[in-house]
C-alpha cells in the first residue's frame, strides 16, 4: 500500500502535456532578427523560436544544444557537430550550411551585428564533412568565447529562408520549442508547441501566449483576476499581494544591472575625475531600499556573485562619501557643482533610479536634469549617443571578455559612452589571449579598477528577477541571464 501511494504521488507530481499558459509581459520585442536584436524583450521571445550552438542548464553550465558535440583540440580550434535531424518551424533540415551562413553574418561588418565583437578572434568558420563546423581562432581563445555560442545573438538562422527575401524583423524560422505563430503589436504574441523539436517530450504547454500590459498594476490585477497565469513583477513591493501559500513565487539573482552611463565626449562629464566625484556621491544601499524595497544587491563592474568579480565593499570609489565627491569635485574645478542632464524611460523603474540619484547629488551641489522620454525615443538616444548620462540596465555574462569587450573597448559595437582608454584595450586583449585562469582573474581586477576609476558608467546594483503565478503552474523557473527559455519545461496543473 505504501508503494502504490508513493507511485501515485510520484504519478501527480509528474508533468503534464497539453494546456495553454497566458504570460503578461511588459514590453513588446523590438525586432525578430537574432543577429540583431539588443532589446532584453526580443531575446525573451526569440529564445524560445531560436536555438544556439550550445546552451545553459538550470546550473549555468554550457552544454551541447543545436550542436551535439564540442570538442577542443587546441586552444586555436573549436570543432561542433552538428546534431542530426533538427528541423527548423517550417520543416527543413538544419544544416551545417546554415550554420556556416549565420556566422558569416554575423561577422560580416555591413550586418552590423551586436555579436560581432564576440568573434573578433575567429580567423575562418569552415565546414569539416557533412556535419562539423570548425572555429580556426587567430589567438588561444577558445575557451573565452564558449558562452557566445549560448547567446541569442549567435542563434542558428535558416539559410534558405533569408535567402528567399524573407525580413527577420518582422518574420521567424528557428528551431526552438515553440513556433511564433502570430504577433499583433502592442497587444500579444501567440506560440504554438513546435512539433519537431528535438528535445524529447518538449515543451509540454500546447500553445503559449505573451500579452503586452506595460503597467504593473494592470498585470497584478490580470493575474489575480484569472485572466493571465504567470507575471513579472517589477515593483517589490507588489510581492506583498502575494503569500507564498497561495501563489508560485520565482525569485532568481541575475547578472544583470542598472548603471548610471555618462557621455564622455561632453564636459564636463568627460573628466574622469568628475565622474569619479559622482561615484562617491550615490549611496546605492540607499537606492536599493528606495527602488526595489531590499530585492536587490550593489554591484561593482561585474556581478559580485562571480568568481572575477571584485565586491563592491573593496573598491573605495563605492563608499558613499560626499565630503570626497565635493573634494574631486573641487579638484575638477567645480566648487559648486554643475548641470546635467539624465535621460530616463517610464519602464524598468529607470525613472525612480534618476530621481534617487537626482536627490543625492543635490547634496553635493549637482543638479541633474531628468529628461524622461518615451522607449522608442529612449533606444535611438542611446544608439546614437545623445545624451549627457542615462540610466539603463545591461546584461552581465558568466564571462567577464562577453561583459566587457563590446562596452568598454574603444569603438565597441555597445560603447555608446564615447570611452576609449589604450590600458582598458590593452588589459581587453590581454584578458582574452590569456590562458591560465589565474592569471586572467589577475588580468580582470586590474581591468575592473581601472574602469571604477574611469567611472565611464556607475554600476549600481543587481536586481532579484521575481515571477508570480497561479500554484497551477509548475516547473517555471528564470536563470541569472533572466532567460524564461524554461518555458519549454513549464506545465500546467488544472
Amino acid at each position: 500500500m505504501v508503494a502504490m501511494l508513493i507511485s501515485v504521488a510520484a504519478f501527480a507530481n509528474a508533468p503534464k502535456s497539453g494546456g495553454r499558459l497566458v504570460m503578461a509581459l511588459n514590453t513588446e520585442p523590438v525586432g525578430l532578427d537574432p543577429t540583431l536584436v539588443t532589446a532584453f524583450a526580443s531575446h525573451r521571445v526569440l529564445e524560445l523560436v531560436y536555438g544556439g550552438l550550445l546552451r545553459f542548464d538550470e546550473k549555468m553550465n554550457l552544454v551541447p544544444h543545436i550542436a551535439s558535440e564540442m570538442e577542443i583540440p587546441n586552444p586555436y580550434t573549436i570543432v561542433f557537430t552538428i546534431r542530426e535531424g533538427v528541423r527548423f518551424h517550417d520543416g527543413t533540415l538544419l544544416t551545417v550550411e546554415d550554420v556556416l551562413f549565420t556566422f558569416n553574418r554575423i561577422l560580416d561588418p555591413a550586418v552590423q551585428s551586436p555579436a560581432a565583437s564576440f568573434y573578433a578572434q575567429v580567423s575562418s568558420v569552415e565546414t569539416l564533412g557533412a556535419n562539423k563546423v570548425i572555429f580556426i581562432l587567430k589567438a588561444p581563445v577558445a575557451s573565452v568565447i564558449l558562452p557566445n555560442f549560448a547567446t541569442g545573438n549567435s542563434s542558428i538562422i535558416s539559410k534558405k529562408f533569408v535567402e528567399s527575401g524573407a525580413n527577420l524583423q518582422l518574420a521567424t524560422n528557428g528551431v526552438g520549442p515553440f513556433i511564433l505563430k502570430e504577433f499583433v503589436a502592442g497587444n500579444y504574441l501567440h506560440f504554438v508547441k513546435n512539433p519537431h523539436y528535438f528535445e524529447p517530450g518538449l515543451p509540454y504547454l500546447d500553445e503559449l501566449r505573451f500579452v503586452i500590459i506595460p503597467e504593473e498594476i494592470s498585470r497584478v490585477s490580470a493575474l489575480k483576476s484569472g485572466n493571465v497565469d504567470l507575471i513579472q513583477l517589477s515593483e517589490p513591493l507588489n510581492l506583498g499581494q502575494f503569500p507564498e501559500s497561495q501563489w508560485m513565487i520565482d525569485r532568481t539573482p541575475v547578472l544583470s544591472y542598472y548603471l548610471l552611463g555618462f557621455n564622455a565626449s561632453r564636459p564636463p562629464l568627460d573628466n574622469p575625475d568628475v565622474r569619479n566625484a559622482l561615484n562617491y556621491a550615490i549611496n546605492r544601499e540607499a537606492i536599493i531600499q528606495v527602488v526595489t524595497f531590499g530585492e536587490a544587491m550593489p554591484t561593482g563592474v561585474l556581478n559580485p556573485s562571480l568568481d572575477w568579480a571584485i565586491p563592491p565593499s573593496e573598491l573605495p570609489e563605492y563608499t558613499y562619501n560626499p565630503a570626497k565627491a565635493k573634494e574631486l569635485l573641487t579638484k575638477a574645478g567645480y566648487p559648486n557643482g554643475f548641470e546635467f542632464s539624465i535621460t530616463a524611460a517610464q519602464r524598468f523603474n529607470f525613472d525612480k533610479v534618476a530621481q534617487v540619484i537626482q536627490a543625492q547629488l543635490l547634496e553635493v551641489g549637482v543638479r541633474a536634469h531628468i529628461n524622461i522620454v518615451e522607449w522608442g525615443i529612449f533606444i535611438a538616444n542611446w544608439r546614437e549617443s545623445d545624451f549627457d548620462s542615462f540610466v539603463s540596465m545591461n546584461s552581465g555574462s558568466v564571462e567577464p571578455d562577453i561583459q566587457l569587450n563590446r562596452t568598454f573597448r574603444t569603438g565597441g559595437s555597445t560603447n555608446v559612452f564615447q570611452y576609449g582608454n589604450p590600458k582598458v584595450d590593452e588589459l581587453l586583449d590581454l584578458g582574452i589571449e590569456t590562458v591560465d585562469q589565474a592569471k586572467r582573474k589577475l588580468v580582470y581586477e586590474e581591468l575592473q579598477r581601472i574602469l571604477v576609476a574611469d567611472s565611464p558608467i556607475l554600476f549600481l546594483y543587481s536586481p532579484n528577477n521575481i515571477h508570480v503565478g497561479k500554484l497551477s503552474v509548475n516547473g517555471f523557473l528564470t536563470l541569472p541571464t533572466e532567460s524564461t527559455v524554461f518555458l519549454k519545461q513549464t506545465w500546467i496543473d488544472r
